[in-house]
């Protein structure tokens, strides 16, 4: 299980006092609850200040490392991250982050890839598995692969993933 969980993502500025637009990758969940957050490849160390919710999934923050609309233009496109260690409610739930690396099983639970890479569209999670030399697109739906904690893999049939790959 990886240390850092990816929240969301800053996607403009919002203000001019360096308050950031933020979408948010949880669910229902509240950004007011993160204080301490770290920003984009390099991770950046900063604290947030103040948040104000904008709609379902969005929120602007202000965060202590930005003060001014320039300031905040540098990190448009980063993506925000916190330590789960510091949240009880993150600390033990396992997301996809966690599971890229996993084999993907066939029904014998021979190995046909792995899990590379996945993409939420929102109503559906592609899978990207990777077979070799080649990767493929699988949607992530109960009926054709599921995850199995026991065997920390991804569990499918040759069939199914013969006819359902793209």
């Amino acid at each position: 299980m990886q240390k850092l969980l990816e929240i969301g993502k800053i996607v403009r500025t919002h203000g001019i006092k360096g308050a950031v637009k933020v979408i948010s990758y949880l669910d229902g969940v509240n950004f007011s609850i993160f204080k301490h957050i770290f920003i984009g490849e390099k991770l950046l160390e900063g604290n947030i200040e103040h948040v104000m919710k904008l709609n379902n999934d969005a929120f602007s923050i202000k965060i202590d490392i930005i003060n001014s609309i320039d300031e905040a233009e540098n990190y448009r496109n980063k993506s925000i991250y916190i330590d789960r260690n510091e949240y009880k409610e993150f600390k033990d739930k396992v997301y996809l982050n966690d599971l890229i690396g996993k084999p993907v099983l066939d029904e014998n639970h021979e190995k046909i890839g792995e899990l590379i890479d996945f993409d939420d569209y929102g109503a559906s999670v592609i899978l990207q598995i990777k077979t070799g030399i080649v990767t493929y697109s699988l949607p992530f739906v109960e009926d054709i692969i599921t995850y199995d904690e026991d065997l920390d893999a991804f569990l499918t049939t040759k069939q199914k993933f013969k006819d359902l790959r793209v």
